[in-house]
């Protein structure tokens, strides 16, 4: 098959890395600024309470910036955010990526119908389209198809040899 290859989100992570820099940065800015008569008044836990706030938004901003998705023989490794899926091929379905969607989705065969590839986003305009089309070149080579065979993008039920 084809090399293994690993798309991830570049507007996505720049808009993380700089996001977290930002909050650290004006937090710091802004506690230093602050006269040491309001500092007093904080509270340990008021203060712990916004150090968990700024702790959130940097690992919901990163956790998307860091997300993934990994093609190879086997099939699809995603992360989105903190959760990472395998996927084989042949369980796979489709790659759907209509105009206004965010990223793509994965269309599987089973309970969950659907899995958003957030390493691939449309912030990264044509690039994503590229992945898009990469994805589902690999998805006709698993199923040993010609990808100009499937008409509306999906391929054929996979055999299982119980026919």
């Amino acid at each position: 098959m084809s090399e293994p290859i690993t798309f991830r989100p570049r507007a996505a992570m720049r808009m993380a890395v700089s996001l977290s820099a930002s909050l650290v940065f004006a937090s710091v800015l802004g506690w230093t600024m602050t006269p040491v008569y309001v500092r007093n008044l904080f509270t340990p836990v008021q203060v712990l309470t916004l150090l968990a706030f700024l702790a959130i938004m940097i690992v919901t901003a990163l956790a998307l910036g860091f997300s993934y998705v990994r093609a190879d023989d086997d099939g699809l490794t995603l992360r989105n955010g903190v959760r990472t899926h395998l996927v084989p091929w042949a369980e796979i379905k489709a790659f759907r990526y209509r105009d206004g969607d965010p990223w793509p989705f994965v269309v599987v065969r089973g309970a969950i119908e659907q899995r958003p590839l957030l390493g691939i986003q449309r912030s990264d305009r044509d690039l994503a389209h590229e992945h898009v089309a990469d994805l589902r070149a690999r998805l006709a080579q698993a199923y040993g198809v010609d990808r100009s065979e499937i008409a509306d993008g999906t391929p054929p039920e996979p055999d299982d040899g119980n026919a």
